[in-house]
């Protein structure tokens, strides 16, 4: 196993350390931050202005011209003590995105700029043209605590080598809500149950049942569904919504200290053969690997569905808005567990505290004329005041302080519509908007006032309530709901090796094929319970791989830091 860099690892919390006591005590004062305060010293600049192009991308709401976004080149100035002159470049989100990597390639980068391609930008720095941002640590007092908490630590926002050619898109969850945003409840008819007198399932074997009372309800016409069971779209696989229950997954993942594909293990089989069952059953929409997402909405509003186990955050609140029938009310319950997996895993389980996300961030290009001042900038945005600022805005306008913690205006939360209102100012917790530099650190429990609807849930201590998923999935999948592929350790790679491993991962050219033969096996067109035909299955799914498929493995396992 690869040893960890300890040298950089100590020095960036050393850093950490004496930048938080300063930091702390500027703004225990009172007194918005400095960077002299926080003991940082720039280098002098002529007539007293920095001039820099920014490229960033725009969402659906821009923030330029808002309140917010004002407030934050007032509050830049007074932190790096000059004015700023800046050459915004705005392009619409989707239009960014596509041209990214054009713009790298070319070299012609602007002095800052906004990305979406995560560590793809890391041989941009390693042939010069982006900033190396470790060598200006002096620079920074907020961004390395974001480092230090984010799981793996310094090394995770680093290279092997120690190098850092971008800030990686922060994450502020004060209350430590490890929920997640998809395929950790099943959708329900709550109404359907409740008239019935039945209840969501809490284990396998009673979501079994369940479907079996539900098709007997269909066959003697006492329930008005076509199928027991749906799809919320072709896009997604059936089995998506089930792999957690079997503890495996459906691409590369990490579980017990090794890198695995899940779709290949013992686990996954045997949850292949329980879909099969409840195919063969009747239960399963013949269309579930067909239907598209309009499809999905359609067959969930008119009836012909009773329960969904693939869907996202805010899909049951959507159906029940677009619902044909006014007694029509879908709901959510956490995922049932398994006697002999226990607590079903959830995938994308939020990190505790402040963490990094290493797909989207901020890089600053090698000529730029002062990255000293750039440097202090971005790191500045990492700071509390800042993202308060830029997720909650101004106090007593924007929001008030209580017992329990920030509370909106009341000119948001009586907005028809709180995220149109807040994303006008430029609050970023509207989700739509991001302001200053994207990306500013989101605000977990700003964003879950704004942007996440409440939904109905159902739990067997609290009976049938309304919550939000975010919430909801953690507080009812508990600390055991956590995956362990959602707290994989450091894996060190080569652009050659990442190319590798891409052929592992969702929407590699592995778990391309693990569709179309899983496919097979749930509706019986292949044996599940042929033990040859499960080994053909293995042999063609690691056949579609350019490299040795257990070799690739075998690489990850190498390049993982180990404690």
């Amino acid at each position: 196993m690869k040893a960890k860099k300890v040298a950089v690892m100590l020095m960036a919390m050393s850093i950490l350390a004496a930048g938080s006591a300063l930091a702390v005590s500027a703004e225990e004062s009172g007194e918005w931050a400095t960077a002299a305060g926080n003991g940082i010293e720039l280098p002098e600049l002529e007539d007293g202005v920095l001039s820099i192009e920014v490229s960033i991308p725009d969402y659906q709401t821009t923030s330029e011209g808002t309140r917010i976004q004002e407030l934050w080149q007032e509050r830049m100035e007074s932190y790096l003590g000059c004015t700023l002159d800046i050459t915004w470049t705005r392009t619409p989100s989707s239009d960014y995105s596509n041209n990214e990597l054009v713009i790298l390639q070319s070299g012609a980068v602007t002095d800052v700029a906004t990305v979406t391609k995560g560590a793809a930008v890391n041989e941009y720095g390693e042939d010069g043209t982006l900033l190396n941002l470790s060598d200006y640590m002096d620079y920074m007092v907020y961004y390395p605590e974001y480092m230090e908490d984010t799981n793996g630590g310094a090394d995770f926002a680093k290279n092997e080598d120690g190098s850092m050619y971008y800030f990686m898109d922060g994450f502020y969850n004060p209350e430590d809500i490890e929920g997640a945003q998809s395929f950790t409840a099943f959708a329900y008819r709550f109404d359907i149950l409740q008239e019935m007198g039945w209840q969501p399932a809490t284990t396998l074997d009673e979501f079994t049942q369940l479907c079996a009372d539900m098709q007997a309800g269909i066959d003697d016409g006492s329930i008005d569904l076509d199928y027991v069971i749906i799809n919320n779209t072709k896009d997604y696989s059936l089995y998506r919504g089930f792999v957690g229950i079997f503890h495996t997954w459906d691409c590369l993942y990490y579980n017990e200290g090794e890198w695995r594909f899940g779709p290949i293990e013992d686990n996954f089989r045997e949850m292949l053969k329980y879909l099969n069952s409840l195919y063969e059953a009747g239960y399963v929409d013949p269309e579930f690997a067909t239907a598209d997402y309009n499809a999905g909405v359609t067959k969930a509003t008119t009836g012909v569905g009773g329960i969904c186990p693939t869907l996202w955050a805010g899909s049951v609140s959507g159906w029940n808005t677009a619902a044909t029938d006014e007694n029509m009310e879908w709901g959510l319950a956490y995922l049932p567990s398994d006697e002999t997996y226990g607590t079903a895993w959830k995938w994308g389980s939020r990190q505790a505290g402040k963490s990094l996300n290493a797909n989207m961030g901020i890089y600053v290009s090698a000529e730029t004329e002062h990255p000293e001042y750039v440097v202090a900038m971005i790191d500045y945005q990492y700071s509390d005041e800042m993202v308060e600022l830029l997720n909650w805005g101004v106090e007593g306008e924007d929001y008030t302080v209580t017992d329990e913690g920030n509370v909106y205006a009341e000119k948001y939360t009586t907005a028809e519509n709180p995220a149109v209102t807040t994303a006008e100012e430029g609050l970023m917790a509207s989700s739509v908007c991001r302001t200053g530099i994207p990306f500013v650190p989101l605000d977990f429990n700003a964003m879950l006032d704004v942007s996440a609807l409440p939904e109905p849930w159902w739990n067997a201590e609290e009976g049938y309530y309304e919550g939000k998923y975010w919430v909801e999935s953690s507080r009812n999948g508990g600390e055991d709901s956590v995956s362990p592929y959602d707290r994989a350790p450091v894996t060190y790679l080569t652009a050659e090796e990442k190319s590798s491993k891409s052929q592992l991962d969702y929407g590699g050219v592995c778990e391309t094929r693990v569709k179309e033969l899983a496919l097979q096996f749930i509706v019986g067109d292949l044996d599940i319970e042929d033990d040859s035909a499960w080994e053909n299955y293995i042999a063609d799914v690691k056949s579609q791989t350019d490299d040795d498929f257990d070799g690739i493995l075998e690489m990850l396992n190498e390049n993982t830091v180990t404690e």
